[in-house]
C-alpha cells in the first residue's frame, strides 16, 4: 500500500486533521483521516509523516505472503486480511466479506488453485448461485469480492489478467421505497403522542422527521446537538461487526452533515435532555456532552439491534404496512421522510443533503417515482398549462371545410 498524498487541514476544534490518499485495487481514489495530537503545524506535519510510514509498513507486512496462497479460498482470505491491515474497509464490511467467503466462495471455488480459475468456471459459479435462488444483490456481492481480489493481483503483476472481467452477473432488481403513507404515518404519530417520549420513541420520531440512519441516531452525542441554533451534526455512527458493535466515523463525506431541526424536534430533544439531567442528579453524576442522546447516563450508547428490535415490536403491534405491502423496517422511516419531503415540494438538492447521499443522482434514482399521486398532479399541471396556451388569431379564423378536403 502506497499513500500517494498526505495533507493536513485545520480541525474544527483546533489543531490539525491528517489525510492520506491512495488508490484501491479497483483504481478508485480513497482516503483515510485522523485527528492529530500535535497543535503546531510543523509538529503536525511530522506526526502526519510518522502515521503515513506506520500505515504503509502495516500494509506491506500484510502483503509479504501474496505468492504463498495455494487456492482461491486462501487467496481471497489474504485479500481480506490486507484490507484489514491497511484499514481500507470498515469492520462491518470486513465481517461481511469473511461471511461471503465462507458461505459462497470457499464451498464452490475454495480448493481451486487460484492461478487456474478461468472465466468459464467463474461464470458457472455465478449461474449456480442465481439458479439456487440467491438474490442478485447477494450474487453480485460475492462476485465483486472475488473480482477485487483478482484485480489486486493483476495490479501487483502476480497474474497477467483477471478471469472475472468476462463474467456476466445478474442485474439488480430495484425495489421502490417501502414508505408509510398518510394513514400509516397518522397511526404511528398518534401512538408516539400517547406512549410518551421514551428513548426508543424519541429515536423513532427523530428518524421520521430527519431521515437519519439507525446507526447515526444511536451514535448521536449531546455535543453534536445545538438546541440554540436548532441543528444537529452527524459526526459518529454505531456500526456492527457480526454480533458486536463499535463507534466509527460516517462512511462518506456526504454522510458527515448538519441537519436543521424543526421546532417539534427541538422541543423533543429539550425534553430528552431534561430527563437525562434528572437521571444524572439522582445518580449523583454530571451530564456531559460526550453522553449519547439516546443512550445511558453511564456512557453506553443505544445498540442498533436494540433499536431495530423495539421498532419491530411497535410496528407489529400497530399493524403498520408500507406502500410496497411489506411491514416497514426502521430504515423505511428514512424512506418515509424522503418521500414526504419530495411530495411537500422540497427541492431534490436539499433532500439529498439532509439524507447524506453522495450525490443528487442517488436521491433521484431512489425517490424519483416514490409517489404516484404526485406524478398524477404533475401531469395534470402540465396538461393544464399546455391547453391554456393562447392560440394565434389566424388559426382561430380558419373555418371547418369538411372532411373531404382533409
Amino acid at each position: 500500500m502506497v499513500y500517494e498524498s498526505a495533507q493536513i487541514f485545520p480541525h474544527k476544534n483546533g489543531g490539525w486533521r491528517g489525510q492520506l490518499s491512495y488508490k484501491d485495487d479497483a483504481g478508485k481514489w480513497r482516503k483515510k483521516t485522523k485527528v492529530l495530537a500535535s497543535k503546531g503545524k510543523r509538529e503536525a506535519l511530522k506526526e502526519l509523516e510518522a502515521w503515513r510510514a506506520e500505515m504503509e509498513q502495516a500494509a506491506q507486512g500484510a502483503t509479504i505472503s501474496y505468492a504463498q496462497p495455494e487456492n482461491v479460498g486462501e487467496f481471497v482470505a489474504q485479500h481480506i486480511d490486507t484490507l484489514a491491515a491497511s484499514q481500507s474497509a470498515q469492520l462491518s464490511t470486513l465481517s461481511a466479506y469473511r461471511s461471503i467467503l465462507q458461505s459462497h466462495i470457499a464451498p464452490c471455488l475454495g480448493s481451486i488453485p487460484y492461478r487456474d480459475l478461468d472465466a468459464d468456471t467463474a461464470q458457472a459459479w455465478v449461474n449456480d448461485m442465481a439458479g439456487d435462488g440467491y438474490a442478485p444483490s447477494t450474487v453480485r456481492k460475492a462476485f465483486n469480492l472475488l473480482k477485487a481480489a483478482y484485480t489486486g493481483a493483476v495490479n501487483r503483476r502476480v497474474i497477467p489478467y483477471n478471469p472475472l472481467e468476462a463474467v456476466k452477473v445478474p442485474k439488480l432488481v430495484t425495489k421502490d421505497p417501502n414508505a408509510l403513507d398518510m394513514q400509516q404515518r397518522a397511526r404511528l404519530l398518534a401512538y408516539l403522542d400517547i406512549a410518551g417520549a421514551t428513548p426508543i420513541n424519541a429515536a423513532i420520531r427523530v428518524a421520521l422527521l430527519t431521515g437519519m440512519r439507525e446507526g447515526e441516531i444511536c451514535g448521536l452525542r449531546w455535543k453534536d446537538v445545538d438546541l440554540k441554533a436548532c441543528v444537529l451534526r452527524v459526526r459518529n455512527v454505531i456500526g456492527r461487526d457480526g454480533g458486536k458493535t463499535y463507534e466509527k466515523e460516517p462512511k462518506t463525506g456526504g454522510s458527515r452533515r448538519d441537519i436543521p431541526l424543526p421546532p417539534e424536534l427541538v422541543a423533543l430533544l429539550k425534553g430528552r435532555r431534561a430527563d437525562m439531567v434528572e437521571e444524572c442528579l439522582e445518580a449523583g453524576v454530571p451530564l456531559t456532552l460526550d453522553m449519547y442522546v439516546f443512550g445511558k447516563i453511564d456512557g453506553r450508547y443505544l445498540a442498533p439491534h436494540t433499536l431495530w428490535r423495539e421498532w419491530k415490536a411497535i410496528s407489529n403491534s400497530l399493524g403498520l404496512m408500507g406502500t410496497e405491502g411489506r411491514p416497514p423496517t426502521f430504515h423505511d422511516l428514512r424512506h418515509t421522510f424522503a418521500t414526504v419531503a419530495i411530495i411537500s415540494g422540497v427541492d431534490i438538492k436539499s433532500v439529498s443533503s439532509i439524507l447524506g447521499h453522495k450525490n443528487v443522482a442517488m436521491t433521484l434514482n431512489i425517490y424519483a417515482s416514490a409517489d404516484a399521486e404526485a406524478k398524477r398532479r404533475a401531469m395534470e399541471n402540465v396538461s393544464r398549462t399546455m391547453m391554456d396556451t393562447p392560440k394565434p388569431a389566424e388559426i382561430l379564423q380558419i373555418k371547418k371545410t369538411g372532411t373531404d378536403n382533409l
